[in-house]
């Protein structure tokens, strides 16, 4: 198959605020708004990865990314509203305390007040029509308080639209599902709330990489709705380990890895490093800006090499428990770059697969109980579009 792209201010005198604001905070570069309409801010924020398009199986069109947060100031900052803007006019629902807070990640102290000097991220999910056109740029609406040491009635209310970012123009693409049958759960998938994929921002070599922003951690239900029957410390107790792993499209093997012994289920292990963390994995090249990540696999299990040419469906080796995992699962992501570690997490979409409910409850899942799933949640016919978290999954044969 061919690839396809598919509150107001505080009373507090303006000569005071613009005296501290001007003490507290160093000058950054322009914004690009009239002299007369800038606003000096105690934050700095920028969008280091360009967001991408996709629809999602809400049916409705995602566009997921991050706002890297740095309070220049000498006072604790917080962020109050965050409110998506295109074309002059707000785009999609603002974010609101608690959602707000839920979705900001405090370096070093988790927040959700910045404090003085430190910094954040900020995970977006913007979400629009799903017949609505892609905008080419998004702006940010922004409220902030900059919080003062000598109580709330000296705090200052700091207001400003900023924070540009262009949309890239093409859709996701689109690409086979690597797994066939029913019962297939997308765990950790995107894209909001904060999870153990959508969160997990590396630092690598002095650059912050978001590789993981859509993988998926792929589990299967039995049928008796559980993820496991037995013990739970054994690899056999999950009827799916050990299903094969089929190439989701056309492409040349450029990384690989093989050897890592199976780890015992029910815990994290330790000793994990970041290159060790994908188990046994293979790297394929799809075109020049994608490739695809098969992780966690058996070891011995793998059926190509590197530069291999391998066709779409192609069995690449059998899904296990290696690496820095606590059950079987297929780990599966596109990037923009062969390297697990040093890329940029791009969306994707399947041509066509059945949604057969959302689980609930995760606790219960990774129990082993009797999982519960809401049939009527992300269920239906999708064509062309990107499974969401926690949706349960019918690939076909």
């Amino acid at each position: 198959m061919a690839v396809r792209r598919c509150r107001g201010p505080v009373g507090v005198a303006a000569t005071l605020v613009l005296a501290s604001l001007l003490a507290l905070v160093v000058p950054g570069l322009a914004t690009g708004r009239p002299d007369d309409k800038a606003v000096l801010s105690a934050l700095g924020m920028t969008v280091e990865n360009a967001p991408d398009p996709v629809l999602g199986a809400d049916r409705r069109n995602h566009l997921a990314y991050e706002i890297t947060i740095i309070n220049q100031s000498s006072s604790e900052v917080t962020l109050d509203r965050v409110q998506p803007r295109a074309n002059g006019q707000t785009f999609g629902p603002a974010l609101d305390p608690p959602e707000l807070e839920s979705q900001l990640r405090v370096n070093g102290t988790g927040g959700p007040e910045i404090p003085a000097g430190g910094s954040a991220l900020l995970f977006m999910d913007v979400t629009y029509g799903k017949r609505e056109p892609a905008p080419n740029r998004l702006s940010h609406g922004v409220t902030t308080t900059l919080v003062s040491p000598d109580g709330p009635g000296s705090n200052q209310v700091i207001s400003f639209i900023g924070v540009p970012t262009r949309v890239h123009p093409t859709d996701a693409i689109e690409v086979a599902p690597p797994l066939r049958g029913s019962g297939w759960v997308a765990g950790n998938g995107c894209c909001n709330p904060i999870n153990a994929h959508r969160g997990a921002t590396l630092s690598i070599d002095g650059k912050v990489e978001v590789p993981e922003r859509f993988a998926i951690d792929y589990v299967q239900l039995d049928d008796e709705d559980r993820l496991f029957q037995g013990p739970i410390g054994q690899n056999s107790s999950y009827a799916y380990f050990g299903d094969r792993i089929h190439s989701v499209a056309g492409g040349r093997v450029v990384g690989l890895q093989d050897g890592q012994a199976e780890q015992t289920p029910g815990s994290l292990p330790t000793g994990q490093t970041v290159q060790t963390a994908g188990g046994n994995y293979v790297v394929v090249k799809l075109d020049d800006d994608h490739y695809a990540f098969y992780a966690h696999m058996q070891p011995g299990s793998l059926r190509v090499e590197k530069g291999d040419r391998v066709r779409r469906g192609e069995v690449l080796g059998l899904l296990g428990n290696t690496g820095n995992t606590d059950a079987a699962h297929l780990h599966f992501h596109i990037m923009d770059g062969p390297s697990p570690l040093q890329s940029n997490g791009l969306p994707f979409v399947h041509p066509r697969f059945t949604g057969e409910g959302r689980v609930t409850d995760n606790a219960a899942l990774a129990s082993g109980a009797v999982t519960p799933v809401d049939p009527d949640a992300l269920a239906g016919s999708f064509r062309s579009t990107m499974p969401l978290g926690d949706q349960v999954i019918d690939f076909g044969p």
